[in-house]
């Protein structure tokens, strides 16, 4: 019923965003004479932009890279770079974790993504290779590639834009991008499942269309508390997890422990002394030995960067590695068209 009550409010944003692209046509839009990639999506999160930043991190690893990104989160203003000092507050979840993943890489923060750019190339001129973390709603600036992420489970044609849905724009913001990558898919996908998508999504003739899906790597301990236990000795698992979308990962919970206890929270969330005594009390009552904290990578940067980090400390905390990987049939071709991309503007290095 509610949402017969918001549907106004989403088509007056449908409409004001449409506007909003329209008034950003070329000729307001900056551009720069670089190898710039965007990965962003259409909804609030959750489909996946970091591990798909890091598969372009491995992919390009012989150029110069930059990652640029809003900071989403922090508490801080302005141009920033990621070291080994900062903490999530100061330049957001998704920097931190890509920095201390990929120490050969330079991150940098920018809400505003034009004056990043100049920065970086001011500061840091050996970059060849730049990647926008979650700037397809930049406007004002123009990449070289645009690469929108949808979520096959909950894809943008089956969404609404807000707030009678999960869009920040309407579907048609889609036209713009020249890669669609359908993400989180399964590890094989029916053949007549992986035609109606394709006909939903009803690619431009300049865009392409790849199918990706999530693999999972061996628990890693995140504490001194968690290298006392052997990893194959974890039976019983209390899940803790605050992102956008956790449905793989406690769908990976489910299907790999016998005994499991959940702690969900809202995406980016801070951790609190009484989030800490949850887990706590969590473990004392579990009905086996050996239990275990067990968060993904982005919740385990804030667990590590809270001001309770004694505290969890003292317990068995891991986190659960992730990566992204291509359907055999889509892989060839999807590195094959981002390396033509960035040879175009580095034929010589």
């Amino acid at each position: 019923m509610y949402k017969y009550i918001l549907f106004p409010f989403s088509v007056l944003w449908s409409i004001f965003m449409v506007i909003r692209r329209k008034f950003y046509q070329k000729e307001r839009r900056t551009t720069f004479d670089k190898a710039i990639i965007c990965v962003g999506n259409l909804c609030m999160g959750g489909s996946g932009k970091t591990p798909h930043i890091e598969y372009l991190i491995r992919l390009l690893d012989k150029y110069h890279l930059t990652i640029l990104s809003r900071g989403y989160g922090r508490k801080t203003n302005g141009f920033r770079f990621v070291d080994s000092l900062s903490s999530s507050k100061e330049v957001g979840d998704e920097p931190l974790l890509l920095y201390k993943k990929h120490t050969s890489v330079s991150v940098v923060v920018s809400k505003n993504r034009i004056k990043g750019l100049n920065k970086i190339y001011e500061k840091l001129p050996e970059t060849n290779v730049v990647l926008l973390d979650d700037a397809y709603q930049y406007l004002p600036l123009k990449p070289g590639m645009s690469i929108l992420l949808t979520d096959y489970y909950h894809s943008y044609m089956q969404d609404f834009v807000f707030p009678v849905g999960n869009l920040r724009e309407g579907r048609s913001a889609a036209k713009e991008a020249d890669i669609i990558i359908i993400t989180k898919s399964p590890k094989v996908i029916p053949t007549i499942e992986e035609k109606l998508i394709l006909n939903k999504v009803n690619p431009l003739p300049h865009q392409k269309v790849y199918f990706s899906y999530i693999e999972f790597g061996k628990l890693l301990p995140l504490t001194r508390k968690a290298e006392e236990i052997p990893t194959h000795n974890v039976r019983s698992v209390v899940a803790v997890c605050g992102i956008a979308n956790p449905y793989p990962f406690l769908e990976y919970i489910r299907t790999n422990f016998p005994e499991k206890q959940q702690l969900v929270f809202s995406d980016h969330h801070r951790f609190t002394k009484k989030d800490i005594q949850k887990m706590q009390y969590a473990l004392e009552h579990s009905m086996r030995k050996n239990c275990a904290v067990i968060t993904t990578e982005k919740d385990a940067v804030r667990l590590l960067d809270s001001e309770f980090k004694k505290e969890i400390e003292k317990l068995p905390v891991f986190y659960l590695p992730i990566e992204v990987k291509f359907h055999r049939k889509y892989q060839e071709e999807f590195e094959n068209q981002i390396q033509e991309y960035v040879e175009k503007y580095n034929k010589y290095s």
